[in-house]
């Protein structure tokens, strides 16, 4: 008989439930997971994209004393981001950098030693460079450095060479109205739109209607009576699909309301997910916090951050309507408050096991357009978050901004690619040295000193299924 793992049973429950006309977004996709890679530690890795490739130079300009300061001044007019008078940058200690007015908090997080960012990087890849959207998020999902990929995101990859338990709860989380590219082909992803849509709620009535007074038996406890044996490996599925569900059901993923919801969450050490600008985002990674909080085994979530492509009226701090502000602001705020809550939990610093990676797709041009935007770039900055980071410091080879500097004579070179950042915390922080299976065509790895961590050897997985999930 076919194994049935209780993922993917507890998947296709949910999809069952949609197709009955719930109104989750839950999604699933089946893979291979019999195997036996080492061990996976418990840490958490959330990425998050910002995509339609977010401007690095406005949200890390060049400060007063750079070396580069000259040549950006130059090249941006509309779009520049001062370091005096009416909305200057925030000066970043002991670096010729500086950030966006509108990201203080990640100053703070920086300051603190918990940020870290990556200069010039992207996707290394042989020319042409990709500047669609489309295929250069494709590329950067499924974990190549350039041409074309093959429909499996790398972290899908991880996850079936990561060591991760047989038995886990929720073990990947995709935050939005589509599964993220990076776990395409996942049997153990779930999308959602809001955590409270992980529900079997698809019935005629609640599925916590039971009410013994009138005789009333509830749709979940009538899922209980037909799943209560274990004599096939479909009824033992069922029963440990059950008890997962049943570890979800009282959950109170709606935010805390002393009249309305009194039961709901309260985000630890005051943090505040209310974002002036994109409440969704907010919103998700609070869901992101209480189901790491809710210790369910969450090994991988997704969240994005969209609106990036500011071909037009990009904006600058000195504008009474700064477009590129608000999001720089979205993003530092929900950083901010997602880092507050989880190291402040009641369970202990759970930052400490926690890694964030903000990335996008690739960087803009480096001189500005006749319409007061950006075009579609290269290099870029990737940002890495988390009480177990290096932070504080500025990391990578920055390859300069002057005409000879330049890639192609217009944009940021890519001096260090993506895939090693992320392979360092694969390695250091999630326990997977599998990162050449992770990352296919990907070599010569070697850490940067971003994450905290042991090393380990770097491989390329089982031979058996490098194509395992192809």
């Amino acid at each position: 008989m076919t194994h049935i793992d209780r993922r993917d049973f507890l998947k296709t429950c949910t999809v069952a439930t949609l197709a009955a006309g719930t109104s989750s977004q839950a999604l699933a996709y089946f893979a291979p997971t019999d195997f036996a890679p080492a061990a996976a530690t418990n840490d958490t890795l959330v990425v998050v994209f910002l995509r339609g490739a977010m401007d690095g130079l406005s949200l890390l300009p060049p400060g007063a004393s750079s070396p580069h300061r000259a040549d950006y001044e130059s090249a941006r007019n509309n779009t520049r981001i001062p370091v005096s008078g009416n909305g200057a940058a925030l000066s970043l200690n002991g670096t010729n950098w500086a950030l966006h007015p509108r990201a203080s908090g990640l100053r703070a997080l920086y300051n603190a030693n918990h940020l870290a960012f990556i200069v010039a990087a992207g996707q290394a890849q042989p020319e042409p460079v990709i500047r669609s959207h489309f295929d250069a998020q494709a590329n950067l999902e499924f974990g190549f450095g350039g041409g074309t990929g093959n429909n499996v995101g790398w972290l899908t990859r991880h996850l079936a060479s990561g060591g991760l338990p047989s038995v886990v709860p929720l073990p990947a989380t995709s935050l939005g109205n589509i599964t993220a590219s990076s776990l395409l082909g996942s049997s153990d992803a779930i999308t959602m739109n809001s955590a409270s849509d992980f529900r079997l709620d698809g019935f005629n009535g609640s599925w916590e209607d039971d009410d013994p007074a009138y005789g009333l038996v509830g749709a979940v406890s009538r899922m209980h009576d037909l799943w209560n044996s274990n004599a096939t490996q479909l009824e033992s599925a069922g029963v440990e699909t059950l008890a997962s569900l049943d570890l979800l059901r009282p959950i109170n993923f709606g935010l805390y309301n002393a009249g309305s919801n009194p039961g709901g969450y309260q985000p630890s050490g005051g943090a505040n997910y209310s974002l002036n600008y994109n409440s969704s985002f907010g919103s998700q990674l609070r869901n992101i916090a209480q189901l790491i909080k809710s210790d369910l085994g969450m090994r991988v979530a997704t969240i994005d951050l969209g609106g990036w492509d500011t071909h037009v009226g990009q904006g600058n701090p000195t504008n009474s309507y700064d477009y590129f502000g608000n999001q720089v602001e979205s993003l530092s705020q929900g950083l901010s408050a997602f880092y507050t809550d989880l190291a402040n939990s009641s369970s202990g610093n759970l930052m400490q096991r926690t890694s964030l990676i903000v990335v996008s797709e690739f960087g803009r041009r480096v001189v500005e357009n006749a319409d007061s935007g950006t075009d579609h770039g290269y290099g870029n900055v990737m940002l890495a978050l988390g009480g177990s980071v290096n932070g504080g410091q500025i990391y990578g080879n920055f390859p300069g901004l002057a005409n000879a500097d330049l890639y192609q004579g217009t944009d940021v070179a890519v001096t260090t690619d993506y895939r090693r950042i992320i392979s360092e915390a694969l390695i250091r922080r999630m326990a997977n040295p599998n990162i050449y299976y992770v990352f296919p065509g990907y070599s010569g790895y070697t850490p940067m000193g971003i994450f905290q961590g042991p090393d380990l050897l770097p491989t390329g997985y089982d031979s058996l299924f490098a194509s395992g999930f192809e």
